[in-house]
């Protein structure tokens, strides 16, 4: 590899095109209301294209995450952005689940292509007087693009709610590909090395010393999957007919409370103990999950962003702590198994609880099936923040 002077131009660059990819994969939530109302799309085709989602989005990550260290940056990460834009022209032309599904699936590849690809661009053209910076915004932009995305949507829906579904996504192919021609203008970081076509196998291994505690440590990051997955499928349905706003911007609110809320905190106890962060942040994802019960059962939008916020936070540190408790317990150089590892794991987690909601809700309703799967996440982040406690002390 070879690393060019740091360039603070180029470093913000591929930091916005990396927001960016994440911030398009946000704008759909807030408009399922409006496809359930125009086009009578049901909850399971919506659960499922949040799931649709998640697969080729996995599949990249896991077989081309280290595929720019061989080809470079640019030859991996203008393709994702390019795809990242086609996808969106896709889901502009959404009036039934078929294409919706399409640019879903085709939106996950280009999310996983970039979170390899861009991630590792924003960490070689980080400033070294600002070390931190890099995983901040790695860390930070995937959720924070999330919340990005859907309040603009939302607010374009609240404004104009005829033309926006179809204007927010050629506004965003068009952002995207202005991205990937800001990108491919940039500075090469990887020099090409042979090892691609071997690359793209999947390396999904748990370390011997991190075996003992990766299953409880990985249900408290599945649960905050399962409820992050929940939000972007449900909440903006919930808000509009069950918590009683008629507005949609409240949709796109109420999936960017919890996505806004989870960086921020894990920033803010970045020198919290792992295991105190672990086990912390999974209570307070309990109290957040327990609250969003209580804000359904009173049907009180103010209470459901109150409870956003408390998850969030607990999202934000239980998952800063769970990834360090791994790789602290992950030998160099196994840090990309370990890394798959949790990935696949919480991923299918999200996947398969959005698949089951979705289709329990057609049976007993919205509201019911929130709450039973919000009592989930309860039970996960007790079972699994109880259990790696008592591990972690034990070993």
């Amino acid at each position: 590899m070879f690393r060019s002077r740091p360039r603070p131009p180029a470093f913000a660059a591929a930091s916005v095109s990396f927001l960016v990819v994440c911030a398009a994969a946000g704008v759909p939530a807030p408009l399922y209301v409006v496809y359930q109302r125009s086009y009578g799309i049901s909850t399971i085709a919506l659960t499922g294209a949040f799931a649709v989602y998640i697969v080729p989005l996995l599949i990249a990550l896991l077989c081309c995450g280290s595929l720019s260290d061989h080809v470079g940056r640019r030859r991996v990460a203008v393709p994702a952005l390019l795809i990242g834009a086609a996808a969106c022209l896709v889901l502009a032309t959404v009036d039934s689940s078929a294409p919706l599904i399409a640019g879903r699936a085709v939106q996950g590849a280009s999310v996983g292509l970039a979170l390899g690809a861009l991630g590792a661009y924003v960490v070689d053209l980080a400033p070294p007087a600002r070390a931190g910076l890099a995983g901040a915004i790695t860390s930070g932009a995937p959720p924070g693009g999330i919340a990005v995305g859907a309040l603009a949507s939302a607010a374009a829906v609240q404004v104009a709610p005829v033309g926006a579904p179809f204007w927010s996504f050629v506004v965003a192919a068009a952002v995207l590909a202005t991205a990937a021609a800001t990108v491919a203008l940039l500075p090469e970081t990887a020099a090409r090395r042979p090892g691609a076509l071997r690359s793209l196998r999947p390396e999904v291994r748990v370390p011997r010393a991190a075996r003992g505690v990766f299953p409880m440590v990985c249900l408290v990051v599945a649960a905050t999957y399962v409820l992050g997955g929940f939000t972007q499928a449900l909440a903006p349905s919930l808000a509009a007919f069950v918590l009683g706003r008629d507005d949609l911007f409240s949709g796109g609110l109420a999936v960017a409370v919890y996505h806004l809320a989870g960086p921020v905190a894990g920033l803010a106890v970045a020198g919290l103990p792992a295991v105190r962060a672990l086990t912390g942040g999974a209570a307070v994802l309990a109290a957040g999950a327990g609250g969003f019960v209580g804000a359904i059962a009173l049907g009180s939008f103010a209470a459901y962003l109150a409870a956003a916020v408390v998850a969030g936070a607990g999202f934000g540190v239980a998952f800063a702590g769970a990834m360090r408790v791994l790789l602290a317990r992950s030998p160099q150089g196994a840090h990309a198994g370990t890394l798959a590892a949790v990935y696949l794991y919480c991923h299918l987690a999200a996947a398969v609880a959005s698949l089951l909601a979705g289709t329990a809700v057609d049976v007993w309703g919205l509201a019911p099936v929130a709450s039973v799967l919000c009592g989930v996440v309860v039970v996960m982040s007790f079972v699994g923040a109880v259990e790696s406690g008592l591990r972690l002390r034990a070993g």
